[in-house]
């Protein structure tokens, strides 16, 4: 009994972590649905200078100015694994 709760302990934690890209994906993919609902290209430009944007892509853009063109590589292959993505994508091809 206490391994089968321990089990479901461990993956309650490992899939409520999220990757940093991940993250990053999550509040690419909010902005830009946001983005999209409006026409105005003024209320554009307010979406992407949100607090609650700023601040991780500022984290974002910091991590992959660091990286090697083959880390960039990693990045982008696991940023199109992110569930997020994955959505969006999905929801551009309906």
């Amino acid at each position: 009994m206490k391994t089968i709760f321990f089990g479901i302990l461990l993956t309650l934690v490992f899939s409520s972590c999220k990757s940093k890209v991940c993250e990053c994906a999550d509040a690419h993919v909010e902005a830009v649905r946001a983005i999209n609902k409006t026409t105005d290209p003024i209320k554009k430009m307010r979406v992407l200078g949100k607090k609650k944007y700023q601040k991780i892509f500022k984290e974002c853009n910091a991590m992959t100015t660091q990286m090697t063109p083959e880390e960039l590589k990693d990045f982008e292959s696991e940023y199109e694994q992110c569930p997020s993505v994955k959505a969006l994508k999905a929801e551009k091809r309906r």
